[in-house]
């Protein structure tokens, strides 16, 4: 089941999800933190025997809905985790949903474009760890 992120501890499992999967583009507790507190980001997560399996963090920018992360942790992928936690994003709203994603995850890639979203465009040397470029995907 999809919940809302209310208690600490699970902030603190996300933020180690963080850094396990985005290494350097991970968000730090403190940077989740200061989000949490902003009413534009809503943080969910989906629990599996009281630890967070999967979250998705999202930001309200008023004409779309931009998913800043969504992750499953690594023991529980391939389990219609992350589908579970796509479908329920699209049943918050009827704005567009947008996305990044790196131009070299083929997997993550594949997975949006199952979902439907679409490219519309792509941001060069987005990510300065690594040069890659940022694919903008939506889902009208």
């Amino acid at each position: 089941m999809i919940e809302e992120l209310i208690d600490r501890k699970n902030l603190l499992e996300i933020a180690e999800m963080e850094k396990e999967i985005f290494h350097n583009t991970a968000f730090s507790i403190k940077q989740l933190e200061e989000m949490k507190k902003i009413e534009r980001y809503k943080f969910f997560i989906i629990k599996i025997e009281e630890k967070v399996a999967g979250y998705v963090i999202l930001y309200d920018s008023v004409d779309v809905l931009e998913i800043m992360k969504i992750a499953v942790n690594k023991e529980h992928r391939r389990k219609g985790i992350g589908e579970k936690m796509i479908k329920y994003i699209f049943s918050l709203t009827q704005m567009p949903v947008m996305l990044e994603v790196r131009e070299n995850n083929a997997g993550a890639i594949e997975f949006y474009k199952k979902s439907g979203f679409e490219q519309i465009a792509t941001r060069k040397n987005y990510y300065t760890d690594t040069g890659e470029a940022a694919y903008i995907m939506v889902k009208n």
